[in-house]
């Protein structure tokens, strides 16, 4: 299964990002310079929230 788009959230500068989500792998990316790898998580609201955190000072 691939990743797919999940939400998007703001970054610190308030650009807003994409968030790709891959529940398979758990793997999540956000569409900062390109498709950054930003970790893993186990739901999507996790993968929300790391993208987020991941993108606070971006």
């Amino acid at each position: 299964m691939a990743a797919t788009v999940i939400g998007r959230v703001k970054a610190g500068s308030g650009k807003s990002y994409e968030v790709k989500w891959d529940q398979s792998n758990r793997d999540i990316y956000v569409s900062y310079a390109g498709w950054s790898h930003v970790g893993k998580a186990s739901s999507a609201s996790e993968a929300m929230n790391k993208a987020e955190a991941y993108l606070y000072n971006k």
